[in-house]
């Protein structure tokens, strides 16, 4: 997202999910991105709760939220 700030994202095909390959891959990546001197950042849409279980068990933590709404006609 910026210099400092750099956006993990991943998406495991549906036939492997389940399996452990996201957190795998996404503690790797957060340490590879320490490694350079960044700072590792996870976002996550609020319905996914996958994908948040995933930053949690990784060493995520909810910092900010953001919600969208659509004004009806």
């Amino acid at each position: 997202d910026t210099p400092e700030w750099w956006q993990i994202g991943i998406d495991v095909l549906p036939g492997h999910r389940s399996a452990g390959i996201g957190s795998k891959l996404v503690l790797l990546l957060k340490n590879e991105i320490l490694r350079r001197g960044a700072i590792p950042i996870y976002g996550s849409s609020t319905s996914n709760l996958h994908s948040q279980r995933i930053a949690a068990a990784c060493g995520f933590y909810p910092a900010w939220i953001e919600i969208v709404s659509i004004p009806k006609d």
